[in-house]
C-alpha cells in the first residue's frame, strides 16, 4: 500500500453514503495488508481537503492515525493543522496535547493551536472548534488540581 492507493481510496468515498462504515472499511483492508505510517499523510490531507466530511467521533480514519502515536504521527499532524487546519484535525490536535504528560511539548502544541486559529485557510468551523479547545483548556489550565 502507496500513500497514493490511500489517497486514491479515500477519493472514491468522499462523497459516499455511509462514509464512516466506507472508512471503516478501508481502515480494516489497510490494517490487514499491514498498513501503517506511510496512510497517515494523505488520510490527514483528505481531512484537509474535505472538512465538511462528516469523520465520526472520532471515527475510523482517527483511530486508525493514532496508532502510530509515538512512531511519527504527531510531526505530520502538525503539518497539516500548519497546512490548512480543520475542526477535526483541530480536534485531534487537541486530543494530543490532553495526552501529553511533557510540559514543553504541550505548550508547543498550545501556540500551535493558537496560530492554527489565525490561520487564513482556516474555515469558520476549524476557527470556532479551536476557540472552544482553546476556552476548554484554559480553563482546566485555572482548574485546582
Amino acid at each position: 500500500m502507496t500513500p497514493d492507493d490511500v489517497a486514491q481510496q479515500l477519493s472514491g468515498i468522499a462523497a459516499a453514503d455511509q462514509f464512516e462504515l466506507r472508512s471503516e472499511q478501508l481502515v480494516d483492508g489497510w490494517t490487514a495488508s499491514g498498513g501503517g505510517l506511510e496512510a497517515v499523510a494523505p488520510i490527514l490531507r483528505f481531512m484537509e481537503d474535505h472538512p465538511a466530511v462528516d469523520f465520526g467521533t472520532p471515527g475510523a480514519l482517527v483511530r486508525f492515525v493514532e496508532r502510530f502515536y509515538g512512531k511519527g504521527y504527531e510531526g505530520l499532524l502538525i503539518e497539516s493543522i500548519r497546512r490548512k487546519p480543520t475542526a477535526h484535525t483541530a480536534w485531534m490536535l487537541n486530543r494530543l496535547i490532553n495526552g501529553t504528560q511533557e510540559a514543553d511539548l504541550r505548550q508547543r502544541l498550545i501556540g500551535l493551536m493558537l496560530q492554527a486559529k489565525a490561520h487564513p485557510l482556516a474555515d469558520s468551523t476549524a476557527v470556532e472548534a479551536l476557540r472552544n479547545f482553546l476556552e476548554g483548556l484554559a480553563v482546566a489550565h485555572r482548574s485546582p488540581r
